[in-house]
């Protein structure tokens, strides 16, 4: 498995310029909706941010993969924004977030759900790859740095 098996170029947004972390998620969220892969923007939005209150999902490096169930979903959603000017996450490491990995599921994908955390906990470790994705221009830019990633 690989996040390219789940990720589309439409849902690939390469100049987020939120004021801060609601803001992100709802033009995240909006901008999926938009492409026809959220039936829900408010509903998701909600589980979101409710997701970020328990605890932040900055888990540093400048990146935050917000997630959550819905049961609103049918099948797994997966969005990447790149926030170039970052944003606030109250990641672990206090940095602002300019990589965000958006995952929404169905309450019956907790496997998959994990599978896809530990997916993108091990790209963001390959030396280069933040940084040709945080560089990208495109999505497909994105997706081919994506694509890049040996299989763990």
């Amino acid at each position: 498995m690989t996040l390219t098996d789940f990720l589309r170029e439409s849902l690939i947004f390469t100049d987020l310029h939120p004021r801060d972390m609601p803001d992100c998620l709802q033009m995240m969220v909006e901008s999926a909706a938009a492409a026809g892969a959220i039936r829900d923007p408010k509903e998701a939005l909600s589980r979101l941010l409710e997701r970020e209150r328990t605890m932040s999902t900055g888990m540093g490096s400048g990146v935050a993969v917000p997630h959550a169930k819905s049961p609103t979903c049918s099948s797994m959603v997966v969005t990447l924004g790149l926030v170039p000017d970052g944003v606030d996450f109250k990641a672990i490491d206090g940095k602002p977030v300019s990589v965000v990995f958006l995952l929404l599921g169905p309450p019956d994908s907790t496997r998959l759900h994990v599978d896809l955390l530990a997916r993108i906990a091990w790209v963001v470790k390959v030396p280069g790859v933040l940084d040709t994705i945080r560089n990208a221009q495109s999505p497909q830019q994105v997706m081919e740095a994506l694509r890049s990633v040996p299989r763990h």
